[in-house]
């Protein structure tokens, strides 16, 4: 009975043998990678570097002096026109009173030496009209023997000696008047001097803007230019690009841009192409050229987050398509002007070729059209891959 079993077992393995060498194989196909077809937004974008500038003012104190006052801090958001430091000013308005009552003691003095003269001249001028109307009448009575010669003659002497004295208090009012007044303007352009003093030190946003750094301390005395306050104008921010000439094309103004600072990657921010340079650049050794691209934010948290000088990556969109269907650029296929794909039958896993019109391409996709939604195609394919294929294939993470 045993020897019966081992011979049982024998002839059992053998025979499972023999049928796993003879059975037909089933054939596994041709190895490959596969990818599907999506549909959804397609978006072109040609790439640019450049740096945030802005218009920047550095805010000066046209004179030396001791600062006073410094009202603003970095960071700080200001009005055109808004005071941001003071230079003490204590002795140049202890001047400006002392003046102000100098030139009021000279106005009046200019006042009493008018009035003066306006009654000194209006008594000889009524003194000059009594001898004039008395030489009339004793010339008249001359004539008939009514007075003496010699009268006539006093009152002809009378009548020039007061001229005399006209003429010499209008020549007085003239000298007066020139001393006074040349009095009058040398204070004025004191005072003028010392305003113009005064309000140079007074420093002044010229315009709206966030307040970039303040070079100044109180109770430090600075020179003129020595130190600053520098200033950034409200919406003066924007990006300038260095476009490659082979992009200038597809760009113009008005196309979004996505801004991706290299200082806050985490904190991408949206902008538009303002304008085009006029002037293309070399850049580098290599003979390409370049041509800048000027972009402003349209993010209201941009002035919070950029800063001029940094580095950024300008994404510009030169194309969205809304609803399209899009193919990694590894399973188009372009041989002799045509463009294809290999279509990946799923029940019987052979490939077809499959001729597509081609859209728009960018770095890592195209949009296309020729396929149904969701098909299977065949990336990076063989060039042994052929009509009828059989394969084998894994879909990709999420595939069906």
């Amino acid at each position: 009975m045993k020897r019966w079993f081992w011979v049982v077992l024998v002839v059992l393995s053998l025979g499972l043998t023999l049928f796993g060498l003879l059975r037909p194989r089933t054939e596994q196909g041709l190895s490959v990678s596969v990818v599907r077809v999506e549909l959804g937004e397609f978006v072109r974008e040609v790439r640019a570097n450049g740096t945030v500038e802005a218009r920047v003012y550095t805010l000066t104190f046209p004179r030396p002096g001791r600062v006073a006052e410094v009202r603003v801090r970095e960071g700080e958001s200001v009005e055109a026109g808004q005071v941001l430091a003071l230079l003490e000013t204590t002795n140049e308005q202890a001047q400006l009173r002392s003046l102000q009552q100098t030139l009021a003691a000279l106005q009046a003095r200019a006042r009493a030496a008018e009035a003066d003269y306006q009654s000194n001249r209006t008594r000889l001028q009524n003194q000059l009209t009594e001898v004039r109307r008395n030489l009339r009448l004793s010339q008249e009575l001359l004539r008939v023997g009514g007075v003496a010669l010699g009268e006539v003659e006093r009152l002809m002497r009378q009548e020039s000696d007061l001229m005399a004295q006209l003429a010499s208090l209008e020549q007085a009012r003239a000298s007066t008047q020139r001393d006074l007044e040349a009095q009058l303007q040398a204070r004025q352009s004191e005072m003028a001097s010392l305003q113009r003093t005064v309000a140079q030190a007074t420093l002044r946003a010229p315009v709206a803007g966030t307040v970039a750094a303040v070079g100044y301390l109180v109770g430090v005395e600075t020179t003129a230019g020595a130190a600053s306050i520098r200033l950034i104008e409200a919406g003066s921010l924007r990006v300038q690009a260095r476009l490659a000439e082979a992009d200038v094309p597809a760009v113009w103004p008005g196309q979004p841009v996505r801004l991706e600072l290299d200082a806050a990657p985490e904190q991408p921010l949206q902008g538009r192409v303002d304008r085009l340079g006029v002037q293309a650049e070399v850049a580098g050794s290599g003979g390409s050229a370049v041509l800048p691209v000027f972009i402003r934010f349209v993010d209201k948290e941009a002035e919070a987050i950029a800063r001029p000088g940094l580095t950024v990556t300008a994404r510009i969109t030169t194309l969205r398509l809304p609803r399209a269907l899009k193919i990694p650029l590894e399973a188009l296929v372009e041989e002799q002007g045509q463009r294809f794909v290999w279509v990946v039958d799923p029940q019987s896993r052979t490939v077809r070729k499959q001729p597509i019109v081609l859209k728009a391409r960018n770095l890592t996709q195209a949009a296309v059209e020729g396929l149904a939604n969701d098909s299977i195609l065949v990336s990076l394919p063989p060039e042994t891959l052929k009509e009828g294929t059989r394969v084998s294939y894994r879909l990709p993470e999420g595939g069906r």
